[in-house]
């Protein structure tokens, strides 16, 4: 038993080369597979360091991007802050406009509410004044406060009165002005037959004046006659006219006719007086006033000759 393990066995010789071979194939795929994980060891260290750097190209990646969604972000910021500012200034110019419209609009309706009371005050004004007058035209006996009165009611501002308010007005002044046209009538004739010349002129202008429509159509004489009287020669001239627009061919025409042409003669007008005189003598050419007209013919004659020229007969003296 100790020989046996105290010494090595002899082997067979084929089984000491078959060893060496096995050993040599060992070492052979020990040295393959050091080689193989040396190998595995590089692949190791350059994927680690692919991985490393694949890692530093991420975390530079994220840091741009980063940087890209910081810089959008501000970006994005100031564009809307410009676009919010924007839009304020908008709004804002928006606003200016419509508080100066609105202004506008304020000052115009201040304006027409002004207008408003004031048309509103002068109505209520026209329609005090208008109260007075009627209770005037009421109230007041003949006399200067009734006169007074009548031409307040003539001078009303009918356009600020109502329709109730004039008619009562025109109604009562129309009745007070009747009665003051046939007062003023009686008092003209009346000093007509004194031969109160001034009295005659007034009353009867009166007269004339407050009735639109004279149905005696002598008064017309009467007040032109006495304003011939008074020296009013343009006065007389339109009550004389209307007179002999329906006069006829009466004595009184004829008259009346003598005077008009001397109010034309006073006045300047000559030839308008010359007219008038012919009409007259036509009328009746044997009257006592034929004489009259007919030297007043020869004078205008004479007057409108060339100078130099003797007249015909001696100019007549001027008639009272």
């Amino acid at each position: 038993m100790t020989d046996e393990t105290s010494s090595p066995r002899s082997l067979p010789p084929h089984a000491e080369g078959g060893r060496d071979g096995d050993i040599s194939t060992l070492r052979k795929e020990l040295i393959e597979a050091r080689n193989l994980v040396i190998k595995t060891d590089n692949l190791l260290k350059n994927l680690h360091a692919e991985l490393k750097q694949m890692g530093r190209k991420h975390e530079e990646q994220e840091k741009r991007h980063w940087m890209t969604s910081v810089t959008a972000y501000i970006g994005f910021a100031v564009i809307a802050g410009v676009g919010a500012i924007a839009y304020a200034n908008a709004e804002v110019r928006t606003a200016r406009s419509d508080a100066q419209a609105n202004e506008a609009r304020a000052a115009a309706l201040q304006k027409d509410a002004e207008k408003i009371k004031a048309a509103e005050q002068t109505r209520r004004d026209s329609s005090e004044k208008a109260l007075r007058v009627y209770e005037l035209l009421g109230s007041e006996k003949e006399g200067p406060a009734l006169n007074q009165a009548m031409t307040q009611a003539m001078h009303l501002d009918r356009g600020q009165l109502s329709a109730l308010e004039g008619k009562a007005i025109d109604d009562r002044a129309a009745g007070m002005k009747r009665q003051l046209a046939e007062a003023a009538r009686s008092a003209g004739e009346s000093a007509y037959r004194r031969q109160d010349w001034n009295a005659t002129s007034q009353d009867l202008g009166r007269y004339v004046e407050l009735e639109p429509k004279v149905s005696d159509n002598i008064i017309w004489f009467h007040l032109g006659s006495a304003r011939i009287q008074t020296k009013e020669f343009q006065g007389a001239l339109h009550p004389l006219e209307t007179f002999l627009k329906s006069a006829g061919g009466t004595k009184t025409a004829q008259y009346a006719g003598l005077l008009l042409g001397q109010a034309y003669e006073e006045v300047g007008n000559a030839n308008r007086a010359r007219e008038v005189y012919e009409r007259a003598v036509t009328l009746y050419p044997g009257s006592e006033f034929a004489p009259q007209l007919r030297n007043r013919l020869k004078r205008l004659a004479a007057a409108a000759a060339p100078l130099g020229t003797p007249p015909a007969t001696a100019a007549a003296p001027k008639p009272q």
